[in-house]
Formats: structure tokens, C-alpha cells, sequence
């Protein structure tokens, strides 16, 4: 496998050579970061790295955590697909984090992971526009002393965060589309907040209406998007979802399957098992297709609706 930072930008093609693809379990490219200590890494699957977002699995094993604390300038929003987890922020939030629940993490935002179970934890994760930048992995990078923490030396040389955390319990609606579970321009001023996307936190809606799917969203900004497709089972045939293209790139991710996803326009099909990915460049019309007698699930990853 070829080193993280060698493909950064240009798995699993070189961004001027997109096109819709099909990518396998198997196929994923994998590495420890950080590299160079084992004791201290976890194991990392890239699906998706491009110009526009990053899609990626990392694994920890029971009683594992991740070290340094992680940085990027762009936003990073989780899909726990095998839990729980604890998310922690440099500012001392703590996210206890079940399969299926979400995060939320502003650019710029310190963040790491700790699994206090005896399985191993693997979180789905989308980051946009960028994972690296010039100064990101920056030259310093904080230790967990000089974080937030229960008794921790340096609490109170850091920022009181229950001012700057928004509540977003009320009911969600169609015009939080774009700004869930806050607008990504308040969410990134200083000091950051994370934001925990239970499952019963997430933000509803019904993609189509010829054909209706259950669309749930963890995050929806002007960034990117992460969420839900849940297509029900058919009847007489399979069940489809409408049509749907995107200004931006996007990737699904095969929770529960298997789907088809069909290009409408191109005349293509192609069957995701689970834990299958498939890449759709802006502007491409697809759909998803359910042969199966029970409801399938898929994760998106889209950077522009």
C-alpha cells in the first residue's frame, strides 16, 4: 500500500481524471497513522482523497486511542459504524459515541478518540474541502495536558465553552438544510465547539417525492453534507429513488445492503455490498435502486447539494 501522504489528493485517481467509480472493500488504501508509532496509531482506510473532500474508515482497537490530537482545515463530520467511542476536544468536550451516531468538528477544531470498550471502535469520516493544508498538520501540536480535561493543569488558560456551544435540541426543518447542527461560518470562529449528532438528533427530510427515501442528515453546511439514505424495501417491484444530481462531488457508503446505483443518463449499474463505496462526480444523475425485502442503508458524503 502506498503511503498516506503519497496519495493525499489523488486516490484513487488524480483529480482531473474523476469519473463515477465503484470502489471495493478490498480496494480501499490502507495505512497506520501517524506512521510512526504503532503504540500510538490507528489503522486508517482511505476510500475517497480529491481536491474537494476526503472519505475515510480509521480503527481502534479496545482500550486504544489515537495520539497527537488531529487538526485540519477543513470540516470533519463522523459516522459511527462500529461503537461506542469517545470523541474529545481540546476545549474538554466529550462525546460518548454509539454505532450510528454522528459528529460534527469545525476546521481548525483539536480533536481525539479514546475507545474504553472491548471491541474494536471504526468511525466512518468526511472531510471538506481539505484534510492538509500548508500549516495543517501544524509545526506544534498541543498534548493532552495542555487540553480541557477532569483536573487538568491548563483549564484555566483555556476558553469557557458553555457560552459558545449552540443548542440545537428543537425540532428540525427544511430550512436547516445548509446550517444543521449549526452554520458552518459561527461554528468555526474561535474557540470551536464539536457538536454530538445522536441518532435521534438527526435532521429529517424525505428525498423525492414520486418515489420517497428517508434522507437524515449529520451534518449540512456550507462545506459538505453527511447524513442517511434509507430506501425501503419494494413491492410489486424494486423500490428506486428519484433521480438526483449534485453541484458538487459526492461518495456513498454501503451500510446495509446490498443497492444498486444506477446512472440514469449513462446507462450504468453497479451493486454496493456492504462496506462498498462508489464516487459520483458533480453533475452525474443517479439513483438508488433496493432488490432486496428489507430497507437499505447508505451513508452520502456530498460537498455541494
Amino acid at each position: 500500500m502506498a503511503k498516506l501522504m503519497e496519495i493525499m489528493g489523488k486516490f484513487p485517481f488524480e483529480p482531473d481524471k474523476k469519473k463515477p467509480m465503484l470502489i471495493r472493500k478490498q480496494d480501499y488504501s490502507m495505512a497506520l497513522y501517524p506512521p510512526n508509532n504503532a503504540f500510538t496509531s490507528d489503522n486508517t482506510y482511505t476510500i475517497v482523497t480529491t481536491d474537494t473532500f476526503m472519505l475515510g474508515i480509521y480503527e481502534l482497537g479496545p482500550g486504544g486511542s489515537f495520539d497527537p490530537l488531529d487538526i485540519h482545515p477543513g470540516d470533519e463530520t463522523y459516522y459511527i459504524l462500529q461503537g461506542p467511542i469517545v470523541q474529545r476536544s481540546g476545549n474538554g468536550q466529550f462525546a460518548y459515541l454509539e454505532t450510528g451516531d454522528g459528529l460534527y468538528m469545525p476546521e481548525e477544531a483539536w480533536h481525539k478518540a479514546h475507545n474504553f470498550s472491548d471491541k474494536t471502535a471504526r468511525v466512518l469520516y468526511f472531510i471538506t474541502p481539505k484534510a492538509w493544508g500548508e500549516n495543517i498538520p501544524p509545526a506544534v501540536i498541543p498534548t493532552d495536558a495542555e487540553t480541557k480535561f477532569y483536573k487538568g493543569p491548563n483549564n484555566a488558560n483555556l476558553p469557557d465553552m458553555r457560552g459558545v456551544i449552540k443548542d440545537y435540541a428543537r425540532q428540525g426543518c427544511t430550512d436547516d438544510i445548509g446550517a444543521w447542527p449549526v452554520s458552518g461560518p459561527e461554528a468555526r470562529k474561535a474557540p470551536q465547539a464539536v457538536y454530538a449528532v445522536r441518532d435521534g438528533d438527526k435532521l429529517n427530510n424525505v428525498h423525492g417525492t414520486a418515489h420517497p427515501m428517508l434522507m437524515r442528515f449529520i451534518s449540512s453546511n456550507d462545506y459538505g453534507h453527511m447524513g442517511e439514505f434509507i430506501l425501503p424495501a419494494g413491492g410489486y417491484g424494486p423500490r428506486c429513488s428519484d433521480p438526483d444530481t449534485h453541484k458538487g462531488d459526492a461518495a456513498l457508503y454501503c451500510v446495509d445492503g446490498p443497492v444498486t446505483v444506477n446512472l440514469v443518463d449513462m446507462e450504468e449499474s453497479f451493486q454496493l455490498e456492504p462496506e462498498d463505496s462508489f464516487f459520483i462526480p458533480a453533475g452525474v444523475k443517479y439513483q438508488l435502486v433496493n432488490f432486496q425485502n428489507h430497507p437499505v442503508k447508505i451513508v452520502f458524503a456530498i460537498t455541494d447539494l
